[in-house]
């Protein structure tokens, strides 16, 4: 067929030939838009990113609350008050995630999921915010855009 083809009629979902996209052309070159991420995805990423640290002379790579840990309990052991009243109040947590883990054979379980609900209650506590918004933050269960949702 060719552009002067007497019976193509140029109308409504017929458009002329010449304008048409060309193969292996689409018609939304920039492709379709990255969606927000929520609240919970960005915390994700920021605390689960690993880092360099260097732990006894050597470089190691941990993520971002296992360093926030450490230096919680670096600033205990130096005798900053502050850091001291935090450790006191996690470290029964610690216990008993390490107790939970020791009795179901190093598996994740539901006590697991408890302590780790504890855990972020205390910490709630200790920043003065919500502790069932910081969980579900955690979680990523809560639309922190459409709050009424």
């Amino acid at each position: 067929m060719s552009d002067d083809d007497p019976d193509y009629e140029v109308g409504y979902g017929r458009p002329p030939r010449n304008t048409r996209f060309q193969p292996g052309q689409s018609g939304n070159r920039s492709g379709r838009p990255k969606a927000a991420r929520n609240i919970g995805a960005v915390l994700e990423e920021v605390f689960f990113q690993k880092i360099p640290i260097i732990v006894n002379g050597k470089r190691r790579k941990v993520t971002m609350v296992e360093a926030i840990l450490r230096q919680l309990a670096n600033g205990a052991a130096k005798g900053e008050m502050r850091h001291i009243d935090r450790v006191v109040k996690l470290l029964p947590m610690a216990q008993a995630a390490r107790d939970a883990s020791m009795a179901s054979g190093g598996e994740a379980s539901e006590r697991d999921r408890n302590t780790d609900r504890a855990v972020l209650e205390t910490l709630a506590d200790m920043f003065g915010s919500d502790p069932e918004a910081l969980f579900a933050t955690a979680q990523g269960d809560r639309d922190y855009e459409h709050p009424e949702s």
